[in-house]
């Protein structure tokens, strides 16, 4: 399973990699999988911080199934405040860890029928 024990990892790219992750299990794993992969498209045996730095922009975005939940129900909060930052910074998240753009239009969808759906029934058909 994995890569089959054929990558190796240096010292300083493992801590590197566990301070990153925050010493959680499931991120570590995300982040090793994805410096795993920076090291093969690189012809390399062995993970180097450089990989660990290069792929923990990119795999840390993604996020687990409890994070999915956390991080839309933080959207549709910020919605609900009238704060427009924090409801861009949520949909970005979102967006940039692949979440599907259906998912996203229903949550949209469903807080305008509940919260401006109740003063304006007519707004629910433009949306």
């Amino acid at each position: 399973r994995g890569f089959g024990g054929k990558i190796d990892i240096s010292e300083q790219a493992e801590e590197l990699l566990l301070r990153t992750a925050g010493f959680d299990g499931r991120r570590s794993l995300t982040l090793l999988e994805a410096a795993a992969g920076a090291a093969i498209d690189n012809e390399r045996t062995t993970i180097e911080v450089a990989d660990v730095e290069v792929s923990a922009d990119k795999a840390l975005v993604r996020y687990d199934e409890d994070q999915h939940y956390d991080v839309i129900s933080a959207f549709i909060k910020s919605m609900r405040g009238s704060d427009p930052d924090a409801t861009v910074h949520y949909l970005a998240r979102m967006i940039e860890a692949g979440e599907d753009s259906r998912f996203i239009a229903r949550r949209i969808m469903i807080a305008a029928a509940e919260d401006v759906g109740l003063a304006d029934r007519g707004l629910l058909p433009v949306v």
